[in-house]
């Protein structure tokens, strides 16, 4: 190598030692003026000790840790050590602590900052790549609405159904006590007319006009703990039965009788308070029937109940009759030219009743008065006469009986 070439190659050389130098002298001022990693101002709401939003027992939280200084994000966040409250995570990208607590109470924990993407196995090997600092988040009591449904109403009679929340205190499972001191209004919706809701959570009034009326209604304790829960109230008319008048019944004779249910919502459920006679029975379509085995007063009450609880009930009576039977065990002798008078008398049946002679001629001069039963008469010829008698009644059952009656000369 000549002398010219070698002195050359001796400047790039030095010229080339010289850049890096100067390089690593640069780089060693930016890593001395590097700003510290760590957690910034918003991720603190209360100073020292951080201490995020407070957070309500079933409500949606949102809290959001950021970092800066390092080399700048994206960052990675993590929980170091302690625990969020139950319900919440951590995202470990975006430092958004999310979800609903389930667990009132004061939390402490450390979150951690990597300013690597990917945290390496055991944290914060790489001293200046990390930061952590302590968080508390105190999680309150929240407040829950207990009514999924409201009773329905009816038109012209009197309402009140009471709202009523819990302080909720955990959720897994449910527990609290009474929300006492919340304000209950209606968020939206309409009320059916002549119903309101009062700040202490009673529906009450009296509808007016038939319908379905959807509305919301919020409980709030204060401005942070609230809910709120969509009720329907259905008004229709009452319920009522209309019947016939009730039968008359005997031992023995096939009975029916239907009362008949309208308003409330069509579906009927039929219920019997009382007795019936041994017998008869309540169907599910309101009709009483059957054959009564007993006889005597029976007193009861058929109530009607539709699909949404409205009732409607009917109060009756029923007299069931003893089988009709002739009582009269014989017949008086008569004589010829005298005055006869004698009576046929029944048991049981249901009046008016009827009497005939079904065979065998009455004595010359006797005769019978059919709505009475009453023989009467002068007989004119002696003899002794067999003669057979019914008896009907306005059931049509019938009772017969066969009579000897002498006529002396």
């Amino acid at each position: 190598m000549s002398a010219s070439v070698a002195c050359r190659v001796s400047r790039r050389g030095t010229r080339f030692v010289r850049v890096l130098v100067a390089v690593a002298v640069l780089a060693g001022v930016f890593v001395a003026t590097a700003a510290a990693l760590r957690f910034d101002d918003a991720s603190c709401k209360d100073g020292d000790p951080c201490r995020p939003t407070e957070g309500v027992v079933g409500a949606s939280y949102g809290h959001k840790l950021t970092g800066e200084g390092g080399n700048g994000p994206p960052y990675t966040y993590l929980v170091n050590a302690g625990s969020l409250p139950p319900g919440l995570s951590l995202n470990a990208d975006s430092g958004l602590i999310s979800g609903r607590p389930t667990q009132a109470g004061t939390y402490k924990f450390e979150a951690g900052l990597q300013d690597n993407p990917k945290p390496p196995p055991d944290w914060c090997v790489t001293r200046g790549t990390c930061a952590s600092q302590p968080f508390t988040i105190n999680v309150v009591s929240g407040i829950s609405i207990n009514n999924q449904t409201a009773k329905p109403g009816t038109i012209g009679q009197a309402y009140s159904e009471p709202l009523t929340a819990t302080n909720l205190t955990s959720l897994n499972p449910p527990t609290g006590t009474p929300a006492t001191g919340a304000t209950w209004s209606v968020n939206s919706g309409t009320l059916p007319p002549g119903v309101v809701l009062g700040a202490d959570g009673v529906l009450s009034g009296t509808p007016t006009a038939e319908g379905s009326y959807q509305f919301v209604v919020r409980a709030e304790l204060d401005p942070q703990r609230w809910d709120t829960e969509t009720l329907t109230i259905v008004v229709r008319t009452a319920v009522a039965i209309t019947a016939p008048p009730v039968p008359k019944s005997e031992i023995g004779v096939p009975f029916t009788t239907k009362l008949i249910a309208a308003g409330g919502n069509g579906a009927y459920t039929w219920t019997l308070a009382g007795a019936l006679p041994s017998g008869l029975a309540l169907a599910a379509d309101g009709t009483i029937s059957g054959t009564p085995r007993a006889a005597g007063t029976f007193r009861f009450t058929a109530t009607a109940t539709d699909g949404e609880t409205r009732t409607a009930s009917y109060a009756a009576v029923l007299n069931v009759a003893q089988k009709l039977a002739i009582s009269t065990l014989r017949l008086r002798p008569g004589k010829v030219g005298r005055l006869y008078r004698a009576k046929l008398a029944t048991t049981g049946g249901v009046l008016p009743k009827k009497w005939k002679v079904t065979s065998g001629p009455l004595p010359r001069g006797i005769r019978l008065d059919r709505a009475l039963g009453v023989l009467s008469g002068t007989p004119t010829r002696p003899g002794r006469y067999r003669v057979t008698f019914e008896a009907r009644d306005a059931l049509k059952v019938t009772s017969t009986k066969t009579f000897v009656i002498d006529v002396l000369a």
